[in-house]
């Protein structure tokens, strides 16, 4: 298992606190468009198989037609950030944990076996669009 991360350049300016509160709105940002059954490029995520929606697993995990990452929401709500430093920020899970796992079956689509593109479902990401609007925002508030 690979620790699942997203390693951020920001500008360099940025103070420790300016930081930790991007980061903040990174993750805000992620959980929220993740949610909303949105990958971390705006596209919708992959349905469920007509196969998986019939079996037990499916009824027996209550979940929905709509696929939004959200069994039990520990998954998202273990997003954090990982490391701070001058120009850089890492979000992620921590390795080793049971969430680290689950991202990396949705990110990979393994879902406990072999990597399928297929399956995929890439939540862990920003567009640099948004990370622009993050990062303006962050400076606005420090005036």
């Amino acid at each position: 298992m690979s620790q699942q991360k997203l390693h951020l350049d920001i500008p360099p300016d940025l103070r420790p606190r300016q930081r930790e509160e991007l980061a903040d709105l990174v993750i805000e940002h992620i959980v929220e468009r993740t949610q909303s059954g949105k990958d971390k490029d705006g596209k919708q995520f992959k349905g469920y198989s007509k196969a998986y929606m019939k079996s037990l697993d499916f009824r027996n995990a209550g979940k929905s037609k709509k696929v939004d990452l959200q069994l039990s929401g520990d998954m998202l709500a273990a997003i954090e950030l990982l490391r701070e430093k001058n120009g850089s920020l890492t979000i992620g899970f921590q390795k080793g944990s049971e969430e680290n796992e689950r991202a990396e079956g949705n990110i990979t689509g393994s879902y406990g076996r072999e990597a399928n593109s297929s399956k995929a479902r890439d939540f862990l990401g920003i567009k640099s669009a948004k990370l622009r609007e993050l990062i303006e925002f962050v400076r606005s508030r420090d005036g």
